[in-house]
């Protein structure tokens, strides 16, 4: 079976889409995943583009014991969208934009959509402060698991 390549969204990549890879990617390990998926993340603007990530983001993830060290925002463009099996969306602005870019609906999910209650955006927190991120992080954790064991679950056909 082939590897799934799995492209995680916002708006600037240097906030939530960042830290959604390094956490999903320490959970696939985590759930012996790690060669059945390849993550990255990358923003629906490009005004970060090679920018690292958010200083507050970073440091948020190293408290959890991972690093943003080596990442350098990205933009998902119309012609660059073909490298992805699968999109997953931090908020419906994202979900939206990519759909506007001719993503297929049934390749796109939003990161809260598994939570009990059909879940939600994960909030923006560059305008605010640390305490947003740690919220944030929280979020993206306590849904990542259910996220991969979904993706685990229709890995043969992304269609």
């Amino acid at each position: 079976m082939k590897r799934q390549r799995v492209l995680l969204v916002c708006l600037g990549n240097i906030c939530r889409s960042p830290l959604a890879e390094v956490i999903i990617r320490q959970q696939a390990k985590a759930m012996g995943l790690e060669n059945d998926f390849s993550f990255a993340s990358a923003g629906t603007g490009d005004w970060h583009i090679g920018q690292p990530a958010d200083q507050r983001a970073a440091e948020v993830a190293a408290r959890h014991g991972l690093s943003l060290e080596h990442h350098r925002a990205q933009q998902i463009t119309p012609a660059n969208m073909n490298r992805w099996d699968w999109f997953i969306a931090m908020d419906r602005a994202n979900a939206s934009d990519l759909l506007r870019m001719g993503v297929n609906s049934q390749r796109l999910l939003l990161m809260r959509q598994f939570e009990a209650e059909g879940g939600g955006d994960v909030p923006d927190p560059y305008y605010g402060g640390p305490q947003g991120f740690e919220h944030v992080y929280q979020l993206l954790a306590d849904n990542a698991r259910t996220m991969l064991a979904f993706l685990e679950q229709h890995r043969e056909d992304p269609q």
